[in-house]
């Protein structure tokens, strides 16, 4: 069972008790376990194995308890006793825009009202007209909700949600009267998968600008249109459909409004304690004392007049930064990248040339790059023979003397084996400039074996970098289990780094795998495995995932000089 699974199941009891009308602070008990277990590095079986549970910050000895029930058992008799009185379909409702545990609750015990079918019959019977709070506009809203849930389906991935942000941002900001706009919510902390998107802007007419982004030709529907705020679902056919929140925020309380916009629940939440305990307010128009405001033009003020350092949006998840002394202004960047160790070209299944990729690549500054074609036993993706790659490097040889401004180096993602073996020998990787070693087929269910190969690999002298390592595709394939805390100490210890993949399908390691890696002492390596010129885009998918992971720099291999990076490999050969 992994963190995932135990974690939902923990979201599920604080949701079932908020709907069943427990007390807030039972419900947020659960949801702070929940929490912490997603935000686990380590596996929890592990953990458990140790008893160490209880030292877990958020778990308590009852909730430890029930972890250990959870995984010896694969259910938690609490949630199932929960569950007998709120259905978990019921759970469903909760992902309807503007749709709380209180209006939830009220559908099931008047109305018996237990899943997305049940609701859509409900409101096709008219059978909510005379239950409170549910008025003609408020069933319409309702309505288009489930509609926008069945054409969405869920969570978009960051890589989808960010070009569509990024061109409506663009829009607004060319909007009459427009001084400033900004992205709010989980798309500006750099969260994998995003819900909606949040986009804030200083105006001279809000009702114009509302007015303006409302009738876009990109939208599907228009759910709110006022003088502040317009809220939309985009069609889908340029990117996926999603719901878009638009606000128009005085200048005096921007800073107010994006800091509460863009926090995560579990950040704010810190945020407004901290200002209860002085007596004061915290909201999305300011920080204030009464009717009296300290602080609301800038998020940097209002951080500073609680006592903090202003924290950088990837790092607001309360996953440690209110221990901050001071903001963290080294984290890493995309203008830190140099270069990118993972790409494919057209002698496996990549669509440009070597030239192709590397003027792409000195198009963008990077002062080198590796190719990194596919391995013999990647038969679907073009994977190279032994003599088939001794021709290849004798091609990206050629390419190097030809192309100026970049260094192109030869390498080849290369295949671990059923047992751990690699998909070419020894001799042959030594006339690689850069190894990157790839589990592709044979992840699977068992911990110990996973990890076993992975070992292996890390182990070989002519191995640099370990991708993908977890194998998951967010979404569609769940990562599999591998001891993390053993490969990372592997990795630092044999000099092999481990890979953020960039890719929006992946992101693999994710951020707090990343940051588990780098306090064993491991490296990194950001790399956009592109497949196509326009792969070296994802880059900056990769960093919002070190940053979301504390990581700087020097901690990352590929913002290090190229004579720095052949150390590297030559340090590990040695």
């Amino acid at each position: 069972m992994t963190n995932a699974d135990v974690a939902q199941a923990f979201f599920e009891i604080a949701d079932l008790l908020e709907i069943g009308g427990e007390k807030s602070f039972r419900v947020t008990s659960y949801r702070r376990a929940a929490r912490a277990i997603s935000d686990l590095a380590d596996d929890i079986t592990d953990i458990a194995a140790r008893g160490e549970l209880a030292a877990i910050e958020g778990i308590g000895k009852s909730t430890a308890a029930k972890i250990t029930e959870l995984l010896e058992t694969g259910r938690v008799a609490y949630r199932d006793e929960l569950a007998e009185k709120v259905p978990l379909s019921t759970l469903e409702l909760l992902k309807i825009p503007n749709m709380g545990p209180k209006k939830v609750a009220l559908l099931f015990r008047e109305k018996g009202v237990d899943s997305l079918t049940a609701l859509q019959q409900a409101i096709d019977d008219g059978a909510l007209a005379d239950l409170k709070g549910f008025g003609p506009k408020s069933i319409d809203k309702i309505r288009e909700g489930i509609d926008f849930l069945r054409k969405a389906a869920g969570r978009t991935r960051l890589g989808q949600a960010w070009p569509l942000a990024e061109r409506l941002r663009a829009l607004v900001a060319e909007m009459p009267g427009v001084q400033r706009v900004e992205h709010a919510g989980s798309l500006r902390r750099g969260r994998e998968t995003v819900g909606d998107l949040d986009l804030l802007c200083i105006a001279d007419n809000g009702a114009e600008v509302i007015a303006a982004f409302t009738t876009l030709p990109l939208v599907d529907k228009v759910l709110a249109a006022g003088d502040t705020k317009g809220s939309i679902l985009t069609d889908g056919a340029d990117g996926p459909a999603m719901q878009i929140d638009l606000r128009v925020v005085p200048a005096q309380h921007f800073g107010a409004a994006w800091q509460y916009f863009t926090g995560s629940k579990e950040h704010n939440v810190r945020l407004r304690e901290l200002a209860v305990r002085r007596g004061w307010s915290l909201n999305e128009y300011s920080l204030s004392e009464g009717e009296k405001i300290i602080a609301a033009a800038t998020e940097e003020e209002i951080y500073a007049a609680l006592e903090l350092p202003w924290v950088p949006p990837e790092l607001r998840e309360d996953r440690g930064e209110f221990d901050l002394r001071a903001t963290p202004t080294d984290l890493v960047t995309v203008a830190d990248i140099r270069g990118d160790l993972h790409m494919h070209t057209t002698a496996s299944d990549g669509r440009f040339s070597i030239e192709e990729m590397a003027e792409a690549a000195r198009a963008r500054g990077y002062a080198y790059i590796c190719i990194t074609d596919h391995s013999q036993s990647s038969v679907v993706a073009g994977g190279l023979k032994p003599d088939a790659l001794r021709r290849h490097i004798e091609a990206i040889r050629a390419a190097n003397e030809r192309v100026d401004g970049i260094e192109i180096w030869a390498g080849s993602e290369v295949d671990i084996l059923a047992d751990g073996q690699l998909d070419y020998d020894d001799d042959l990787l030594a006339e690689l400039d850069w190894v990157v070693a790839s589990n592709h087929h044979y992840l699977h269910d068992d911990r110990d074996e996973n990890t076993q190969r992975a070992l292996r690999a890390i182990r070989n002298p002519y191995v640099n970098v370990l991708a993908h390592p977890t194998g998951r595709m967010i979404g569609r394939r769940s990562a599999k289990p591998l001891d993390l805390p053993a490969i990372a100490q592997a990795a630092a210890e044999t000099g092999t780094a481990l890979e953020i993949n960039a890719a929006h399908q992946r992101l693999d390691l994710k951020d707090q795998h990343a940051r588990l890696a780098v306090e064993h002492g491991a490296v990194l390596s950001i790399n956009c495995d592109a497949h196509h010129i326009e792969g070296f885009e994802q880059i900056v998918y990769g960093v919002l995932t070190a940053r979301r992971g504390w990581i700087r720099p020097e901690q990352v291999v590929n913002t290090w000089t190229a004579e720095k990076v052949r150390a590297f490999v030559a340090a590990k050969r040695a």
